[in-house]
């Protein structure tokens, strides 16, 4: 069972066939990801090595507890991106993902305690930002190919 700190859920964008190669450059750039992914508004690697990085967050929020760590593996053999938030105001995996013309965006996160009584809202928040990424991401494809 979920902890009451817990969040889950998945969202997901398709994109025409074609436009797969673009989709996966895009989402692949960890540097990229706060053009995309607005809750991130700074990302800086602070280590690399091949397809494993550490990186530095700074949330898109003001106050104290708005930055972060994360673990990113992009593996390019599965287009899959694993986030691994260990540091911070969230904790745990979002995991996103090419399958069919699909993008998939894969959340099981924790949040602060200081944010329990805002889950339901944090959760929509979530939702609806990681719903925009992938609508950016797939425009972004769309645009530039």
């Amino acid at each position: 069972s979920m902890s009451i700190l817990g969040l889950e859920f998945t969202v997901k964008q398709t994109f025409r066939n074609e436009l797969g190669d673009r989709v996966w450059k895009i989402m692949s750039k960890v540097e990229d990801m706060p053009k995309y992914w607005r809750g991130h508004r700074e990302i800086s690697v602070v280590g690399n090595d091949g397809s494993n990085y550490i990186v530095k967050i700074r949330f898109a929020f003001p106050g104290p507890n708005n930055t972060g760590m994360a673990r990113i593996f992009v593996d390019n053999e599965n287009k899959r991106v694993t986030i691994n938030y260990i540091r911070g105001p969230i904790r745990g995996y979002v995991i996103n993902y090419i399958s069919n013309n699909t993008i998939i965006s894969q959340w099981s996160v924790d949040i602060n305690p200081l944010f329990v009584l805002m889950k339901s809202w944090i959760k929509r928040h979530f939702m609806e930002g990681a719903n925009n990424a992938l609508l950016r991401i797939v425009n972004e494809a769309e645009t530039t190919t």
